[in-house]
């Protein structure tokens, strides 16, 4: 399991906000995933807006089963929104090479079965005229995750049960096989 380490800038206020929802999001996150596979990197991303006086800061995990070469890596982004008491959660689960058609579908229908509303794209790099020299498909989808709004034991429970529900999910779509 990763030790969480994170540093923010700018005022006392929003970081202390910030702070409390993202890093406890993260910290959940990274308990409940280690159990499905491998955190294999934590990135915290803060961007300023020079025209705009706002600041929107991220987290973006990269999850594997395994540090397998050809394995499915996911990238879970995490936004907060700017009532800071709730975040986006985006996923993208990458498939890398060539696959056929019929085994993009394949992937693409077990991944219903598990998170109905996923959504399937391809990516392809070209340097030369029908000539891909990288191919993938990317599963994505994103949700929203609010802070329970007492501490009560049934909303304690109820957040617990979306994060579990999530990562056990997750951990069935990096398994998936064309």
């Amino acid at each position: 399991m990763l030790t969480l380490v994170m540093v923010y800038w700018g005022a006392k206020e929003q970081r202390e906000a910030d702070s409390c929802m993202l890093q406890y999001l993260t910290e959940q996150l990274n308990g409940l995933l280690s159990e499905q596979g491998i955190i294999t990197d934590i990135v915290l991303r803060s961007e300023r807006s020079l025209v705009e006086e706002t600041e929107t800061r991220e987290i973006t995990l990269t999850f594997m089963e395994e540090e397998t070469e050809g394995k499915p890596v996911a990238t879970i982004h995490l936004f907060l929104m700017p009532d800071e008491e709730s975040c986006e959660v985006e996923v993208e689960i990458e498939w890398s090479g060539a696959l056929s058609d019929e085994a993009k579908l394949h992937i693409w229908e077990q991944a219903k079965v598990v998170v109905p509303e996923i959504a399937l794209h391809e990516k392809k790099r070209f340097l030369e005229q029908e000539y891909a020299v990288e191919q993938s498909i990317v599963l994505d989808y994103h949700f929203l995750v609010e802070m329970p709004a007492t501490e009560s034991e049934e909303a304690i429970q109820e957040w617990n049960g979306l994060l579990d529900r999530f990562s056990q999910d997750l951990g069935k779509l990096i398994r998936l096989h064309a």
